[in-house]
């Protein structure tokens, strides 16, 4: 069993920890919001006021905060020194690719190893232990972390160098968040078109035009069902951080472009939006 420390216990952290605890690890748990880390103390972890006397005696740190500026801030103002030496450095963050790259070299400086390994599958896969996670790291370190990462996940793919997690789960919200647009967009021509919405969305489903948009999110905005999923406000940093690399890799993705603008209306029209698939309400 390892000892183990675990930085952001929110809406995915939280459970992902949880799996942790339940597989017999030891766990130190910090969080910007103390409350969201209560459960997980109460199930034993020890509460650590800080991210550095959290990973103190770890020897394998996990992280999923907000973005870029919460992993940086972290890593190079309190993890990397803080750690012992040896330790696993596990950033789950969605986040830049150049800046785990960076710190990537930096926890090699330290005598650190370092993953990036984001997730997909939202919060009940995490709460399932079902998440697919994408990793860009060294295959050692890939090995060693598996088994800890196999508590929480139902597939675990290895891409290649550090960054290319972030690369992979980019790839992904690119292609997820430009079939959402698409399901909605069309289920509300329909509508708007006077089409028997229920009569579109079988053919839809039957045929090449077929997404997990179209089976899930899509009918819900349909019929004004928004239980919250994902923030909006995920979804424009993520879409942000897809664009950059883009940019970087000089590629042109004008559907990327357009779903990034759609977004970013959603959370400036609808600031108190918190599902994804809200996106809706600039079509009602």
């Amino acid at each position: 069993m390892s000892n183990i420390a675990f930085i952001g216990t929110g809406t995915m952290g939280g459970p992902l920890a949880g799996h942790l605890m339940a597989a017999g690890h030891t766990l130190s748990v910090h969080a910007r919001t103390p409350s969201r880390a209560q459960g997980l103390v109460e199930r034993g972890a020890r509460w650590a006021a800080t991210a550095a006397e959290a990973v103190r005696d770890a020897e394998v740190v996990f992280t999923m905060v907000g973005g870029p500026r919460d992993v940086e801030g972290l890593y190079f103002g309190e993890i990397l020194d803080a750690a012992p030496h040896g330790a696993l450095l596990i950033d789950m963050t969605t986040s830049s690719p150049r800046l785990a790259q960076r710190l990537h070299e930096a926890a090699a400086t330290h005598g650190h190893q370092a993953l990036d390994a984001p997730v997909t599958g939202g919060p009940q896969g995490a709460q399932a232990g079902a998440l697919i996670v994408m990793v860009g790291g060294e295959a050692d370190a890939l090995q060693r972390a598996r088994p800890l990462l196999d508590t929480f996940s139902r597939t675990v793919l290895h891409y290649g160098p550090a960054g290319n997690g972030q690369r992979a789960k980019l790839v992904n919200q690119c292609v997820a968040m430009q079939n959402m647009i698409s399901a909605i967009e069309g289920l509300f021509f329909a509508r708007r078109a006077g089409l028997d919405t229920d009569q579109m969305l079988q053919m839809l489903q039957a045929g090449l035009t077929d997404s997990k948009s179209l089976h899930g999110l899509a009918p819900l905005a349909l019929r004004g069902e928004f239980p919250p999923n994902f923030h909006p406000v995920h979804v424009v940093k993520d879409l942000t951080l897809a664009l950059e690399e883009a940019d970087a890799l000089g590629i042109d993705l004008p559907g990327l472009r357009n779903a990034h603008a759609r977004w970013t209306q959603l959370v400036e029209r609808f600031p108190e939006a918190k599902a994804v698939h809200e996106v809706a309400r600039l079509y009602l």
